[in-house]
């Protein structure tokens, strides 16, 4: 039994099977793509992640030093900081 291209049904399975097989091959790259792309974005933010925890610890030293080097103005602007803000939101 053939049809008009002369194909018979165990070669129509046997393309099918093909087929699939071909499917099967291009999800598994395409997933496989998607998890190594994954993996590099998690390197890149967890690098970026690092530095700027980095950064923020120098900025809390800085901000120690700066205290500890000048207390005085540093508790000035502090209360200057609190009445501007204050004066800001009031609503008087």
């Amino acid at each position: 039994m053939s049809d008009v291209n002369g194909s018979t049904p165990t070669g129509v399975a046997e393309k099918l099977g093909t087929a699939r097989d071909q499917v099967i091959v291009g999800v598994a790259d395409a997933v496989n793509s998607t998890v190594d792309a994954a993996r590099l974005a998690k390197d890149k933010v967890s690098d970026s992640l690092d530095s700027l925890l980095d950064q923020g610890k120098d900025l809390v030293e800085d901000a120690g030093d700066v205290i500890r080097s000048r207390p005085w103005t540093t508790v000035g602007i502090a209360l200057a900081t609190g009445y501007l803000i204050a004066k800001a939101t009031s609503r008087n």
